[in-house]
């Protein structure tokens, strides 16, 4: 921090990060690259004097981000037990995304958020989304692929892939992370379908994507074995690459691929109770 009022204020938050803020440890307040955001409100005592009351604080980190940026990352943040679930904490995540447009970041992101912190900054960030020019076509042309009737199981789904200029676009004017919007992408289509005609089509859709994430890579490498064959030219750039058919060589049984549809399936419908409450959210504000 730059500051020496600002380091020792944070010095009389450090115990209260580790007291609430699992996981937390106390930041290098001599680091200039840590800035300090507090969250306070204007009271008036009894003989009419103001003063300040703590609600909550963040703490950033700003990396440099070749060749001329830097880049926002969200370490602690903060809203104290008696003002939670007022919107204070809502409140100071806008204002940081506030911060990180005005002085044009690369982009903005959180380390390690919990869970609860997840979904309200989803819930922001769609928001953001569903009001962003630049994307809305891209939206609606992923939506009118479910309109448009059955969708195959033999085909990949591109409804649930958004164009990489979309991608770009959104990073530069809204400073969302490529992770972050592909997180989103997926309740932006929800929230333009309707679910009683188009849900099972979509759970197909979701399905296929996550099945390419977590099990089409990791099968393409199992398998594989590479082999040094001997010569005379370069020992280092001589050997063969094949697949085993061998079970004992990593090749997949009937077991471990039932094993794997289960679990599939479980993170498939954890997805979908996740993307209908953040709609759900969304939709309600």
């Amino acid at each position: 921090m730059d500051n020496m009022a600002g380091r020792n204020l944070y010095s009389h938050l450090v115990p209260l990060a580790l007291l609430l803020i699992d996981g937390s440890s106390p930041i290098d307040v001599t680091d200039p690259r840590w800035e300090l955001y507090v969250l306070t409100q204007k009271n008036n005592d009894q003989l009419g004097q103001t003063y300040p009351t703590l609600l909550g604080f963040a703490a950033l980190y700003r990396f440099y981000h070749y060749p001329d940026s830097s880049r926002l990352r969200l370490s602690q943040i903060l809203v104290l037990p008696p003002y939670q679930r007022k919107g204070f904490g809502r409140f100071l995540l806008e204002v940081l995304n506030n911060v990180a447009i005005s002085e044009n970041v690369y982009d903005f992101t959180i380390e390690e958020p919990l869970s609860q912190l997840l979904q309200l900054r989803t819930c922001i960030d769609v928001k953001r989304l569903r009001g962003f020019g630049p994307i809305q076509e891209a939206v609606e042309s992923a939506v009118s692929q479910f309109k448009l009737g059955r969708l195959s199981k033999k085909v990949s789904f591109p409804p649930l892939l958004p164009p990489s200029e979309a991608i770009e676009a959104v990073r530069k004017s809204l400073k969302i992370t490529k992770e972050q919007f592909l997180h989103c992408w997926e309740i932006l289509v929800f929230l333009g379908i309707e679910p009683d005609k188009h849900m099972e089509d979509f759970i197909l859709a979701v399905s296929s994507r996550m099945r390419d994430d977590l099990i089409g890579e990791s099968s393409d490498a199992e398998g594989k074995q590479v082999v040094d064959v001997p010569t005379d030219y370069d020992q280092e750039m001589s050997f063969v690459m094949f697949r085993s058919t061998n079970n004992a060589t990593g090749v997949e049984t009937d077991e471990s691929r039932a094993n794997q549809e289960e679990q599939l399936k479980k993170l498939v419908d954890d997805r979908l109770s996740e993307i209908k409450l953040i709609a759900q959210k969304v939709s309600a504000d």
